[in-house]
């Protein structure tokens, strides 16, 4: 039977949920989450719901079991502090043609960040797309103020439209096919930018073998694991491609797309290589963290200011129960004025419980702020001190700061102020994010040279320490 089609009627208990009550494993299914709270998720008051899923049942699978066996390996290198993640995109991600033309320019953008910080690090760099499902947008209130008018909140193009209108902003449930068919031509164009590798990367004859539009391989090819990041070669460090990543968040979309590898048994999430969770659907016992604890992929989640550090326990527990080096990775967004004071106590808590964790950075959603005439920024000052916080936090206990998670556009925008940006009274200039402010490319190499100087102080640092520890021992 063919992985990727595969109905809820044939599906069958894989993975299994190592909590419960009894001390007897639960059988997981992608469906677990229906039994339990489920924040964030569109009211579906128009009908279709139920054909739609249907209908992304019957479609194909979106990444393969090898590819994400290949991005779990390269991030056990991560927490191996062999490697750093690089992670950025679109806040929220735009429907057709609009999506295909931003994630070339994210490949370009962030394969530029990525070789300047391999060069001054001599660090790989794994980099991961927001893209090829980044639609769907939690916000903190219901309805929001526009143009003078309260309406439902805009919740990225998946639920609804942008458009300042009561039917706009309504719920529709056909948008889940869309978003599925711009993810499909996200994928064939990451496919195409990453090109055919030479002989001697480990593929006979140098020919890249198709990666989504195939049965998944019955075997990683060595291959792989130079995809998605930085590598060396004749002295110069040369970027490939762009894993894809997006925030789990309508579970609607997320369960037809998880599939059951029939080589292994173990169920895998289709519709991206590494989805995370958000800081307001990480509860431990909700539908977000339940559902992904029973897919195979690596799986991150954002760990907010007021996470309380028990709490944060028991999420990696549920998420992480076999300690995997390079399955869970932390996303620390505290903002700048916290990031000092929380993020100490939450590292501690995690290494305590002895979860082999990558610590990355969020130096964006903790900093967004408005202007006096409502538009949503961020300073670009803040973010550098976020960034300087969360080293200086994560050097100071010995653990390895892994990476950074950014909204970056790809594109000559005027959304976040300083750092070879705009000033306030410029942001309507290119204002164009569907949501969030996002740094432009100026703004985001500048970023990428300040990330690479910690970096090589927190390497340093962090050398110096091991040597002494092992000389006193």
């Amino acid at each position: 039977m063919n992985w990727s089609r595969l109905s809820p009627s044939q599906r069958v208990a894989g993975t299994s949920d190592r909590e419960t009550t009894e001390g007897v494993p639960a059988p997981w299914n992608p469906d677990i989450w229906h039994s339990l709270p489920a924040k964030q998720q569109p009211d579906w008051t128009t009908p279709g719901i139920s054909w739609v899923r249907e209908a992304l049942f019957s479609l194909p699978a979106l990444s393969t079991p090898a590819d994400v066996r290949a991005l779990l390996a390269t991030l056990s290198r991560v927490q191996a502090a062999e490697a750093f993640v690089l992670q950025a995109g679109d806040c929220a991600e735009p429907f057709g043609k609009a999506a295909v033309v931003g994630a070339r320019n994210k490949h370009r953008l962030l394969g530029q960040m990525a070789t300047l910080i391999s060069k001054s690090t001599a660090f790989p760099v794994v980099t991961a797309g927001r893209l090829a499902g980044q639609f769907g947008k939690p916000r903190s209130q219901p309805t929001e103020l526009v143009e003078g008018r309260r309406l439902p909140s805009f919740r990225g193009l998946i639920v609804n439209g942008a458009e300042p209108t009561e039917t706009a902003r309504r719920p529709h449930a056909p948008r889940l096919l869309d978003a599925y068919q711009t993810a499909y031509r996200v994928f064939e164009e990451l496919h195409n930018l990453s090109g055919p590798v030479t002989a001697g990367d480990g593929e006979p004859g140098g020919v890249r073998p198709a990666r989504w539009w195939s049965t998944p391989p019955g075997s990683l090819s060595t291959g792989a694991h130079s995809y998605g990041q930085t590598r060396q070669r004749d002295g110069s460090w040369l970027h490939n491609g762009l894993w894809s990543s997006h925030e789990a968040l309508v579970l609607d979309y997320e369960e037809p797309l998880t599939r059951r590898d029939p080589e292994t048994g173990r169920w895998y999430l289709s519709s991206t290589h590494l989805p995370w969770i958000g800081a307001r659907t990480n509860q431990p016992d909700g539908a977000h963290v339940r559902f992904l604890a029973g897919v195979a992929n690596p799986v991150a989640c954002k760990v907010g200011p007021d996470t309380d550090p028990a709490e944060l326990v028991r999420i990696c527990a549920r998420l992480d129960p076999d300690r995997t080096p390079g399955r869970l990775t932390l996303i620390a967004r505290q903002g700048a004025a916290m990031v000092r004071d929380r993020l100490p106590a939450l590292v501690r808590a995690v290494r305590a419980a002895g979860h082999p964790v990558i610590w990355m950075c969020d130096p964006m959603h903790g900093n967004t702020v408005k202007t006096s005439t409502g538009l949503k920024t961020r300073y670009y000052d803040d973010i550098v001190d976020e960034l300087r916080g969360f080293f200086d936090v994560l050097v100071a206990l010995s653990e390895w700061p892994g990476g950074v998670h950014l909204e970056v556009a790809g594109d000559d925008v005027t959304e976040c102020v300083g750092g070879g940006g705009p000033i306030v009274s410029e942001l309507p200039t290119a204002y164009r994010s569907l949501c969030d402010p996002r740094l432009n490319d100026v703004q985001a190499l500048s970023l990428a040279q300040e990330i690479a100087d910690l970096l090589t102080s927190a390497a340093a640092t962090l050398s110096d320490a091991a040597r002494l520890l092992a000389a006193n021992n």
